[in-house]
């Protein structure tokens, strides 16, 4: 039996409850998690099938497929949807199993199958206007409309300030046929973004958090690796495992599907190759590029409910792993300055508070500063220092 590159996708019945009520109303949904959490897949394998099982007109844009242009990513994300028409598949009933997207555009989908069709503007016409003629042209494609917006938060920089405004302008003119999911994994960018946005539709979208999955999710997994491979795993240690793994569900999948690959039951040696991949193929190049300081600002804040860097506690270890005691508050601001520009950490909306942005991360240098302090608190008189290069794992 040929082994599937992904695994199955685990249902948010409760969520998509949640937000398609707030959707019938008519309004705008904002739904926020970290990165990896599942968010992406949730609108992507159940929010837009059943909107479109339902009879809506449905459609997905990513402003990450253009990280440098954001609103260029939108517009022309907006203008595919809004210049393309469907196939003669349509024509025929479609269930969940035959509507998945064809349209061959990066970062755009739109539910069921449809081909390029009217050629859009010229890229002359201002942004702007480009933007207002393609949300105008699909409001008008069905009863119900639904556009969802991954990462929103990348028109958070204050360059695209006019705009964002000029969206704002745009939708509110479509209200009440047209309604959008904002969706973000940055909590500090959607809220400068939305905080700025004075305009009601803006202040009324409805925030929604993605839940944390449990261990119905765990179970799946280990369900999964039985049926397809005959491979039986330990519950109680899978489950453990998704805890050390921040509950992220991509992490786990990664787990299991290495275990699928090799035909490997092993959690440990699973845990360890993944650990190892993160290393060597995600983070070594991240970590040449940082000073001393920053690595140890980082793994400071990987230490698991602790997130503030300008604490007595947080300098003291900082600057012993940097061999600088006592540490400067200011030269702590200064790296973190340069830490949350490159997107390493983010604010956490709490003065003085910061987090990991990538998960994957924290969750690589965390056990390796747990053990370095705990080392401290037994009283050891000189411990050394982790590494500036990553852990080993």
């Amino acid at each position: 039996m040929a082994l599937a590159d992904r695994l199955p996708y685990f249902p948010r019945p409760d969520l998509l409850a949640e937000v398609t009520a707030l959707l019938v109303t008519g309004a705008n949904v904002t739904l926020f998690a970290p990165r990896r959490q599942g968010k992406t897949w949730f609108v992507r394998y159940e929010l837009l099938p059943a909107l479109h099982e339902a009879g809506w007109f449905a459609a997905r844009v990513d402003l990450w497929r253009n990280r440098d242009n954001p609103s260029l990513a939108l517009v022309e994300g907006l203008e595919a949807i809004a210049y393309a028409t469907p196939m003669s598949a349509l024509r025929r009933p479609l269930t969940l199993r035959t509507v998945r997207g064809t349209f061959n555009v990066a970062g755009v989908e739109i539910v069921g199958n449809w081909e390029p069709a009217e050629a859009p503007p010229s890229a002359e016409v201002s942004l702007e206007n480009r933007l207002a003629k393609a949300l105008r042209i699909i409001s008008g494609k069905g009863e119900h409309c639904v556009i969802a917006l991954d990462e929103f938060q990348a028109l958070a920089e204050k360059s695209a300030e006019n705009f964002v405004a000029a969206f704002r302008t745009a939708l509110q003119d479509l209200e009440g046929s047209l309604s959008i999911v904002f969706t973000g994994s940055s909590r500090d960018g959607l809220t400068r973004l939305f905080n700025r946005a004075k305009a009601p539709l803006f202040r009324s979208a409805h925030s929604v958090t993605l839940p944390a999955l449990g261990d119905d999710f765990v179970e799946s997994r280990a369900n999964y690796l039985l049926d397809v491979a005959g491979l039986e795993v330990d519950h109680d240690a899978l489950k453990k495992l998704f805890r050390t793994l921040c509950r992220v569900p991509l992490f786990l999948n990664e787990v299991v599907l290495w275990m699928l690959i090799k035909r490997n039951p092993s959690i440990e040696e699973a845990k360890d190759a993944w650990m190892q991949s993160k290393q060597s193929e995600e983070f070594g190049e991240l970590f040449a590029q940082l000073s001393d300081l920053d690595i140890a600002i980082v793994m400071w804040l990987a230490r698991s409910g602790e997130k503030s860097v300008y604490t007595e506690d947080a300098r003291r270890i900082m600057g012993i792993m940097t061999d600088e005691v006592p540490l400067p508050a200011y030269k702590v601001q200064a790296r973190i300055r340069r830490l949350t520009k490159h997107q390493i950490l983010e604010p956490t909306g709490a003065t003085g508070q910061y987090e990991i942005v990538d998960q994957g991360l924290q969750i690589l240098l965390g056990e390796r500063l747990d053990g370095f302090i705990k080392e401290l608190e037994k009283g050891a008189s000189s411990p050394a220092p982790p590494s500036v290069q990553l852990p080993d794992v």
